[in-house]
């Protein structure tokens, strides 16, 4: 079984628990107290006074055990005051711990980061000639042991294969990157900006800039917008309009509606593998209660190339939605939403996976987009996107691998909300290998899967993690169906598929 820790969804925090506990102490000594009011009445009971006449000796013992009964009621209710104070605090003071800690690491890269931009700025008029001389003498090398046939003699010789070799290199970096993802988000969210602030010669305090977008980088969105903004000065990452049309599905439709979570993300993963440019799926379902739901499918990347052409899941989709700007796949999940007759009462949940979990939830913190989309579920699996405001009415299920860079390009972790549940699952290839949809594959095909350093953020790993968590009960999947089972029961009426391109003005 693979190991997973999940967040919100529900699940009680540390402070929660105690703030439960104070509550819990507080019905109590409400309880004692409404007893005690009682029992101090009861002593000036006008039957209980008369029967003290004709038995003084006994009267008198009798009011000195209620004296010692109300002493000792008091104290105790003091004790019970006490407890809760003290509970009320430690929930407090772990909340405040939480935050101070968050806030100090955070404040310790921003640091950091902002002491190398200096440093950087400062060795300028030394670092560049030393990296002209040495850049030059790398290149001049290269093409000439690669003119004259020397690297072939290097390997016949020395067994030294300098391409295989540089290969290597880069593999290796991208599997430490990968690896330690929650230590490159971190990089990304706070020593990146920095750099670049101190590098500008700005006081370390321009980091502290909260909401909006400051004319300086301060966070991993905002670094986004500046990588966004000089690319497009060159002709990169450039918006564009797009054109939408109902098209022939990538992979036949269905006849029934998804059986569970590993079924629909199997739906989601098909609307871009092999393709491309991904499609947008709209499976229209009449539940057991004949109300009429719909399922968004919205596709991942397809095409790296900083250059944008005709191809609508692409890099620039990416960059534009990580910057917060609205991208040609919101568009197009807008237009296919329209041109399917969904109406505002229908129930719709939105699946994505990478970029496709970028839009889903992007459109999901959409206040306009939800004035004309009832968006009641959302899914997303791979995909960073803890920047998004998800308005708290819709149930929302996040999956991510825990060694998955992706997930972690916001620098922030899923907000442990009662409606919001994250599962990052420890990827293992190990265990992955025994998921059923692998069980066709051979050893050899298993691990040329697994050798690639960014094999956790694959569709298969994420498939394959999916269906073992399925079969091994996890109870944030068997919550997520329970609740939104009207996706996963009654009839699938119907399924459309749309494709676009991007369009130049």
């Amino acid at each position: 079984m693979v190991d997973s820790t999940t967040r919100g969804g529900g699940r009680i925090t540390v402070d929660e628990r105690a703030e439960g506990s104070g509550d819990a102490l507080q019905t109590v000594m409400g309880e004692v107290g409404d007893l005690a009011v009682e029992a101090s009445i009861a002593d000036f009971d006008l039957a209980t006074l008369l029967t003290q006449v004709p038995a003084p000796i006994t009267a008198l013992n009798l009011d000195a055990r209620r004296a010692a009964f109300h002493r000792q009621l008091a104290a105790v209710l003091i004790e019970l005051e006490a407890t809760l104070l003290g509970v009320r605090a430690a929930a407090f003071a772990y909340r405040q711990a939480e935050k101070g800690i968050s806030e100090v690491f955070g404040g310790l890269l921003d640091a950091l980061g902002w002491a190398a931009g200096r440093a950087l700025a400062m060795s300028l008029p030394v670092l560049i000639p030393v990296a002209l001389v040495i850049g030059g003498q790398v290149i001049a090398v290269a093409k000439i042991l690669d003119a004259t046939g020397l690297d072939d003699l290097i390997v016949r010789h020395w067994g030294i294969d300098l391409g295989k070799t540089k290969a290597q290199a880069k593999e290796a970096l991208i599997k430490l990157v990968f690896e330690n993802s929650d230590v490159s988000g971190a990089v990304i969210e706070h020593v990146l900006p920095g750099i670049v602030v101190g590098f500008m010669g700005l006081p370390p305090g321009a980091l502290d800039s909260k909401g909006g977008h400051a004319f300086w980088p301060h966070d991993s969105q905002s670094m986004t917008i500046w990588v966004l903004a000089g690319a497009n000065r060159i002709g990169l990452l450039l918006p564009s309009d797009v054109e939408v049309w109902k098209a022939k599905g990538l992979t036949p439709p269905h006849t029934e509606p998804p059986r569970d979570v590993e079924d629909l993300y199997i739906r989601e993963a098909n609307c871009h593998l092999g393709a491309d440019s991904g499609q947008v799926r709209i499976e229209e379902i009449v539940g057991p209660d004949g109300a009429v739901r719909y399922i968004v499918y919205v596709p991942a990347t397809t095409d790296w190339s900083p250059k944008s052409g005709d191809n609508t899941t692409d890099l620039t989709t990416n960059v534009q939605g990580m910057a917060g700007n609205d991208t040609v796949m919101r568009e197009m999940v807008r237009q296919a939403i329209a041109d399917a007759g969904i109406g505002r009462r229908a129930e719709v949940m939105l699946v994505g996976y990478s970029q496709g979990g970028i839009t889903a939830g992007s459109l999901a913190a959409d206040p306009a987009f939800l004035g004309d989309v009832n968006v009641t579920a959302l899914m997303t699996v791979g995909a960073p996107v803890s920047d998004f405001p998800i308005d708290s009415s819709i149930d929302v299920l996040s999956i991510e691998h825990e060694q998955d860079l992706v997930p972690d390009l916001d620098g922030g972790e899923n907000p442990a909300a009662d409606n919001w549940s994250t599962i990052t699952v420890d990827y293992d290839p190990d265990e992955l290998r025994k998921a059923p949809g692998l069980a066709n594959k051979t050893d050899a095909e298993l691990d040329e899967m697994f050798a690639s350093a960014g094999a956790a953020h694959s569709s298969t790993a994420y498939a394959a993690s999916i269906a073992l968590l399925l079969r091994a009960g996890h109870p944030s999947l068997n919550r997520f169906t329970a609740k939104n089972s009207g996706f996963f029961t009654g009839d699938l009426k119907q399924t459309r598929d749309y494709q676009g391109k991007r369009r130049r003005t």
